[in-house]
Formats: structure tokens, C-alpha cells, sequence
């Protein structure tokens, strides 16, 4: 989305982790831009580092051995990788909402949906508890929850998996953030649940400006959601760009095996392609191109050297050698 101005831009991202008194990299080198009212796809397999990139985002990041160790994170000007635990606290749900994958594990069971969408308005706002209830009453109203008078006090058990994740969306929203981070937010509903929850998130981008980083492993659902694209594999991006271009005119071989691993290609009774091999784990990872022990365009260069993200068209960018005689 050329032209935008970019509300947050990622910079040589690095996240370290410490095990058995050794030090490793689980995403390195990372860098991406998010303009105004866009929603960019981050794609890749489990373990590729896409959930880790978002939450080092935010400072969030699971356990002690785990450290954002390198880049920026400017958000709105502000640099969210310099800021202090309390400063990054006060920005979480104000300036940016997290969807997280599974709401049953990020909803108290114990509390009523309604003071929990509430929760987050009493801190950042300091309204009355009355007017926090209302707002949060609103927001479910907003998020397609029916009845949100009388389901605002119900609890998390008695809501099906697309009305929890409708409230979880509500309570990422509840300060009216500028960018919303959604984990898998579809992952684990059914087919005709997950097209409502991408709907309700393109309604939201329309009608309030949003940004959004749509994390996913599935090619079709940011072929129907996003604008643009980031391929993460083995803790790296080894493709980003427009959605068309990418999905038209893939360059890194991962990327276009992905694409080949989706339904909906013309198979003629065989079965559906898969990559082979596993991607790699944390703190195993190959030199070189990581992709290299899996990949069947593989030359000698591929196992030594790491390849930089080169340009292959206006904002398309891959981190292929091989293939770079094909963009000109």
C-alpha cells in the first residue's frame, strides 16, 4: 500500500532465547511495514516464528529465557522496543489489541465476558464502572453477539468457539486501538464460523480505520482477507509483497509450495501436494538458507550462505538467489 503512511514498522527484529547455557536465535533479521488500514497476512508453518514476532511486538514475549535482542518496533513514531515494561503496558489495548488462537485460554473463566471486555476500559479510560459495562455491552453489540445486554453476564463456558472469539475481538477492541494483532484467530473454528470472523474483521478495518497483522498458516484465508503478505520460515522472511503479486508470482520456492499445498487446484484424482520433510526446530537451525533441506531448486551457495530479501518487483521482495534471474 504505497503512498500510506505506515503506522507501525518493524526493523531487523531479533529474538534470542537461552537454553542449557547456550544462546540461539529463534527470529532474526526480521522487518516489515504496516500501513494505515491495511491488513498484512504473516504466513508461514507452525514454528516459523510468526506467533513470537507478534509478541515481541507488544513485550510480550513467554518465559524468561526468551528476549527481544535486536531492532526497532516504531509504532506511531514510538519506539516500543525502547520503552519500559510499564510504558509497553500502557500502550497494550490502548494503542494495539491482541486476538490471541485460542480465547478459551485467554478468557477468565470466572468472570462475565461483560467485566472482562470492561476490564480494559476501567484501566485505560477511568470511567465509571457503570459506563465501562455499557461501552462493553456496545462492544459485544458491535462484534455480532446477540442479546449483549443479557450475554455480557455470562462466562466464557457458555458461549460457542466463534462467540468467544467474537469476544475476545471485543475486548481487543475496548480502547479503540489503531492496530489490532490477530493470532490464528480462525484456527480452530469451522468453515462457516471462520468466513464470519474474517467478515466481522474486514467490517471492523472499514469502519474504524484499523490495521491489522492477520497471523495464519492458511493461504486461503489471506487470499480473502488481506492486502499484502509476509513468508516467514525457520525464524526468517524469505518473502513479502502484495497479495496478487505474491500469490500470482511467487519467487522463493517455499512460498510457491505453500501456494501448491492449498484445495482448490485442479489435482485429476491425485492427492493433494505437500512439502516434505519438517521445518526446523529452535536452536537447530540450518545454515544458509533454512528452507535449503527441503527445497528441490537447491545449489551448492544455499547451504552456506543466507540469502538477503532482494527486489523483484514494486514492494515484492524474496530471499532467493535462484530464482532471481526470474523477476527481470
Amino acid at each position: 500500500m504505497r503512498g500510506i503512511r505506515a503506522l507501525l514498522e518493524v526493523k531487523n527484529l531479533r529474538v534470542s532465547a537461552r537454553r542449557d547455557g547456550r544462546k540461539f536465535d529463534i527470529v532474526e533479521q526480521v522487518s516489515f511495514a504496516v500501513a494505515e488500514g491495511e491488513i498484512l497476512g504473516l504466513v508461514g508453518e507452525s514454528g516459523s516464528g510468526k506467533s513470537v514476532t507478534c509478541r515481541a511486538i507488544l513485550g510480550l514475549l513467554p518465559g524468561a529465557n526468551l528476549r527481544l535482542t535486536e531492532g526497532e518496533v516504531i509504532f506511531d513514531g514510538r519506539d516500543f522496543a525502547r520503552m519500559s515494561d510499564a510504558e509497553i503496558r500502557t500502550e497494550r489495548g490502548s494503542s494495539v489489541g491482541m486476538i490471541f488462537q485460542n480465547p478459551a485460554s485467554h478468557l477468565d473463566p470466572v468472570m462475565s465476558i461483560g467485566d472482562q471486555v470492561a476490564e480494559s476500559i476501567l484501566v485505560h479510560r477511568g470511567v465509571s464502572r457503570g459506563e465501562a459495562w455499557g461501552q462493553a455491552v456496545d462492544l459485544l453489540r458491535q462484534v455480532g453477539i446477540p442479546d449483549p445486554e443479557r450475554r455480557a453476564g455470562g462466562h466464557a463456558h457458555e458461549f460457542s468457539g466463534g462467540m468467544r472469539q467474537r469476544a475476545m475481538i471485543a475486548a481487543a477492541l475496548a480502547c479503540d486501538p489503531q492496530l489490532l494483532i490477530a493470532d490464528e484467530p480462525t484456527t480452530a473454528l469451522d468453515v462457516t464460523v471462520q468466513a464470519q470472523i474474517l467478515r466481522l474483521l474486514l467490517d471492523l478495518r472499514d469502519k474504524r480505520g484499523l490495521s491489522i497483522i492477520l497471523v495464519t498458516h492458511d493461504l486461503g484465508v489471506v487470499a480473502q482477507a488481506c492486502d499484502s503478505i509476509a513468508v516467514m520460515y525457520g525464524g526468517r522472511l524469505v518473502e513479502t509483497g502484495p497479495k496478487r503479486d505474491v500469490l500470482k508470482a511467487p519467487f522463493h520456492p517455499y512460498t510457491s509450495r505453500l501456494i501448491a499445498c492449498q484445495p482448490g487446484h485442479k489435482l485429476d484424482g491425485r492427492l493433494l501436494p505437500s512439502i516434505p520433510g519438517q521445518p526446523p526446530s529452535a536452536g537447530q537451525m540450518p545454515a544458509g538458507c533454512r528452507f535449503h533441506p527441503r527445497c528441490d531448486l537447491v545449489q551448492p551457495n544455499c547451504k552456506t550462505m543466507a540469502p538477503p530479501l532482494t527486489q523483484r518487483g514494486p514492494d515484492h521482495l524474496a530471499a532467493c538467489p535462484v530464482t532471481a534471474g526470474l523477476s527481470s
